[in-house]
């Protein structure tokens, strides 16, 4: 078995002690041979299984593995009721959001609905929104991150 120098690359002999080319020592190899373990010889890397730790969670919460019960449930019936009655914001009362249930909810009423097919128009964008994100983005952005318009 050849002693591959660690510095040039080099075969070497099985008991050879320094490199034919460079004159580095070699390492030792199962106990062949007798010398001192080398301070430039690298020792394997520690083959044991480290998982990686995951990241902290985002806006100081908990990290919440059940994105149902942190109210992803929510996000269907969000998002339908923006897509179908968008212009009167009960898919903002949904999700908590008061105030701007209730501005869209009076500009709709209050223009006598004229301007309520720019409401609803708001209210199919949001409603499109909330279900193409995946639970754990619209848990993030919409109940914890509390972000109430787009």
């Amino acid at each position: 078995m050849a002693v591959y120098c660690t510095k040039c690359g080099t075969p070497n002999d099985d008991f050879s002690r320094t490199c034919t080319s460079c004159q580095a020592e070699l390492p030792v190899i199962s106990g062949k041979q007798t010398t001192a373990y080398q301070a430039d010889y690298q020792p394997p890397l520690d083959t044991g299984y480290q998982p990686i730790q995951p990241p902290a969670p985002f806006y100081g919460q908990s990290s919440v593995q059940d994105w149902q019960q942190a109210g992803a449930d929510k996000k269907i019936v969000a998002g339908i009721l923006g897509i179908v009655v968008g212009g009167l914001g009960i898919h903002k009362f949904i999700l908590g959001y008061q105030k701007e249930g209730v501005t869209m909810l009076l500009v709709s009423v209050l223009s006598c609905f004229t301007l309520s097919a720019f409401m609803h128009v708001i209210g199919i964008i949001e409603g499109i929104m909330y279900l193409t994100k995946s639970d754990e983005e619209f848990v993030r952005t919409y109940i914890y991150g509390r972000r109430g318009w787009f």
